[in-house]
């Protein structure tokens, strides 16, 4: 099964709730896809809700870098340099959103969810 986002079965003082039904499956969520930064570009297609589909990324390579004045450049992604979420990953060379990568037009921060989008976007940093 899948991660479970509904309500929790212990009140807040830490109490037993008993359940009026059982699970849905649309109260299931996905897990984590964890985008690494490799060589090459896999994505696995996700069946959602209402028979669409979301594009998951596994391995990442390039990156879609906005640069001053609006232009955008495809970039390769040489290494993910620090992340907000967990330190780890940055070790590990997991992109999430707000990650700090360097690419070959220079260090540039993440807007978008790649593990939700398929793709990684990002927008130059100032130095």
């Amino acid at each position: 099964m899948d991660q479970f986002h509904g309500r929790s079965l212990t009140n807040p003082r830490g109490g037993r709730r008993v359940r009026n039904r059982d699970k849905r499956k649309y109260e299931c969520g996905g897990y984590f896809s964890a985008p690494k930064v490799t060589g090459r570009r896999v994505v696995e297609m996700k069946r959602t809700r209402g028979g669409n589909l979301k594009v998951k990324v596994k391995e990442i390579d390039y990156a879609n870098v906005t640069l001053e004045g609006g232009r955008v450049a495809k970039a390769k992604i040489l290494k993910v340099v620090s992340t907000q979420d967990n330190r780890n990953y940055a070790r590990q060379g997991l992109v999430t959103k707000g990650a700090l990568i360097n690419t070959e037009v220079g260090d540039a921060i993440v807007v978008n969810r790649p593990a939700q989008d398929g793709v990684v976007n990002a927008r130059i940093v100032k130095k």
